[in-house]
């Protein structure tokens, strides 16, 4: 599924190795010989604090880190990116594309010990689909779905209103939520929004607001339960001070950025207790532009704002040149990108004629470039404590200056940047989308999915966009399927609602106590079963306790 992420060090998919060498680089399995153990405290990272943890209402990447341990999908893609089973037994699909039949295994229960049946399925798609509940990165999934139709407790149908090429791709993104528990009058206020009762291997046990979200083992799992006895995640939001936790020993993994991958994690005394990983996954940073603002409903402005903003030196300065350029809203090494749309270049001149013909002059000589009255100034929120977006802003802020235009830069808390950008509350941000296996992408650029009922935060609208948007859905064949997505490509590329930026390695160190770290197609934690056999060798390190 499309989740945010505050921009950091983005890739794209494929574990394919990175454009520059490095000697510490891991993209292969860690596992040890010896017969994994239970017992032990693992401490993730967590850049952001999480607004809920109600799997219908998430939308960020650091709310699925969680619920990714507590809630198991019906069908999930494992380590090689196919399609299993998981609290499914089975599925089947109709000839005609318009029914999927999915059943359930016998002994499934929530950690409350209920049994999980077809009535919780149809439960969460009822609420998926209300148009009362924002359901921002699930709704657009299920907008072909008609019904869904419960056989017996343990067999539930899936009718589409006409063929949807995603449908089973859409299903593999939906976890079930305990009807039981979410039946109430205020589902957007449930107290269980905070202390969920999932399916997965791990149960939630506590969440301090701003401090720590933390899990332990479901010892009735319906598959083999987890070895760690505790996974605890630590809400800390700015990088250098995540890193000196890490070093301290105050945490087992993180991301970092390319000045602490390059210059801070390298010395003897790390790299005894690191593993370093780098993996590429499925994303791109961008900058989004709110399309209805008064600055940027214009899109020779949005094309200019673009060319104000010097991508390859960014590329060279803040990534030493592991990252790539994009050009659009797609998985650059996917048959969906159009190779053929070169990025946008670095072109003050040109962005600086643009904006002229857009209406933008200096008319009283105070060095602000105004119109009807109204002075180019806008606000460019990130979120505290990224290095990097604060690196962007500052690029584009210099720039802007030369072409007569304010740029001031407004910092966040997490949870609060991401309800802006969530209610498209916002002017211009700095932001990266994790994406979709399918290349669907529909809930974030169709005009019918703007806030609040979608992911289009910057309120873009093109009636063209739109119908091939529809017509991708509908295209079972791949090759016709890429044609579409192709002028996708190129539309959105024209209108610039976003400055596509780059997709670079993410960077991850990872505890060398921590054994059967599995790094695939996706990255560590997006595939079943992820983390969830993660164990601590006692004979490499004392295990927390």
């Amino acid at each position: 599924m499309r989740l945010l992420m505050v921009m950091f060090l983005f890739a794209v998919l494929a574990l394919s190795g990175c454009s520059k060498g490095d000697n510490d680089t891991k993209t292969a399995q860690t596992a040890s010989s010896r017969e994994p153990r239970r017992g032990g405290t693992v401490l993730r990272h967590l850049e952001s604090e999480c607004k809920t943890l109600n799997w219908v209402l998430y939308t960020s990447l650091y709310e699925d880190y969680v619920l990714g341990l507590i809630y198991d999908n019906l069908l999930d893609y494992n380590e090689n990116q196919e399609i299993i089973p998981v609290l499914a037994k089975s599925y089947s699909i109709s000839d005609d594309h318009l029914r999927i039949t999915v059943t359930l295994n016998d002994s499934i229960y929530w950690h409350d010990g209920v049994p999980i049946t077809s009535e919780d399925v149809k439960f969460t798609m009822d609420k998926i689909r209300d148009p009362a509940i924002p359901a921002l990165n699930k709704q657009g999934y299920f907008d072909k779905l008609d019904h869904v139709e419960i056989v017996d407790d343990k067999t539930v149908v899936f009718v589409w209103k006409e063929p949807y090429a995603p449908s089973l791709h859409a299903l593999a993104q939906l976890a079930p939520i305990p009807k039981h528990i979410y039946d109430t009058e205020d589902f957007l206020r449930n107290p269980y929004n905070r202390k969920p009762v999932g399916s997965g291997a791990f149960k939630f046990e506590e969440w301090r607001t701003s401090q720590i979200i933390s899990v332990v083992r479901n010892e009735n799992y319906y598959k083999k339960p987890a070895y760690l006895d505790r996974i605890i995640f630590k809400i800390i939001p700015d990088e250098s001070v995540a890193l000196n936790a890490l070093k301290a020993g105050e945490l087992d993994e993180m991301r970092v950025n390319q000045i602490q991958w390059e210059r801070q994690t390298n010395d003897p005394g790390f790299l005894e207790n690191f593993e370093k990983y780098i993996y590429y996954v499925p994303t791109y940073n961008y900058i989004g532009w709110n399309c209805r603002s008064v600055w940027f409903k214009d899109k020779l402005v949005r094309q200019a704002m673009t060319e104000l903003f010097d991508r390859e030196t960014i590329n060279v300065k803040l990534y030493s040149g592991y990252a790539k350029l994009v050009s659009g809203p797609f998985y650059i090494n996917h048959w969906s990108y159009d190779k053929s749309v070169k990025p946008w270049p670095f072109d003050p001149l040109d962005a600086r004629r643009k904006l002229q013909t857009a209406g933008w002059v200096d008319h009283d000589g105070d060095g602000t470039l105004d119109k009807d009255g109204i002075k180019f100034e806008f606000e460019f929120i990130i979120k505290s404590g990224s290095i990097t977006g604060q690196q962007y802003a500052q690029v584009l802020q210099e720039e802007c200056a030369k072409a007569g235009i304010v740029v001031q830069i407004r910092m966040l808390e997490g949870a609060t940047f991401f309800e802006k950008v969530d209610k498209g509350e916002f002017d211009a941000c700095a932001l990266a989308w994790r994406l979709d296996i399918d290349p669907d992408i529909f809930d974030t650029f169709h005009s019918s999915q703007a806030p609040p009922m979608g992911l289009n935060h910057g309120f873009y609208s093109n009636p063209e966009v739109d119908k091939f948007l529809e017509m991708g859905r509908v295209e079972f064949d791949q090759k016709k399927r890429a044609e579409i997505y192709h002028q996708v490509h190129r539309l959105i590329h024209e209108d610039q609602p976003y400055t596509f930026v780059n997709t670079v390695p993410e960077k991850r160190p990872i505890n060398k106590r921590i054994k059967n770290v599995v790094i695939s197609a996706d990255g560590p934690f997006s595939f079943h079963p992820g983390s969830n056999y993660w164990y601590i060798d006692n004979n490499q390190a004392q295990a927390r306790k």
